[in-house]
């Protein structure tokens, strides 16, 4: 199940601009906003992410990312 909490979340990202400034801001109040329910290593994975790095370097993981699930 989370691994389409992670799909739905990828999405947003990429076509939510509204949703990525959430994220910025807040990225674990954003994601628990959605209601998508994330696996204690998901979680550790959104913890570690950079989100002062720019939306064209984020989306380019987002993508690698996206094949690999």
């Amino acid at each position: 199940m989370s691994r389409d909490a992670v799909k739905t979340l990828i999405d947003r990202w990429m076509n939510d601009p509204g949703f990525r400034q959430e994220l910025r801001a807040d990225p674990e109040g954003a994601v628990r906003r959605t209601g998508a329910e994330l696996d204690a290593e998901e979680w550790a994975a959104l913890r570690s992410i950079d989100w002062s790095t720019s939306d064209e370097e984020l989306t380019a993981r987002a993508n690698k990312l996206a094949c690999c699930i």
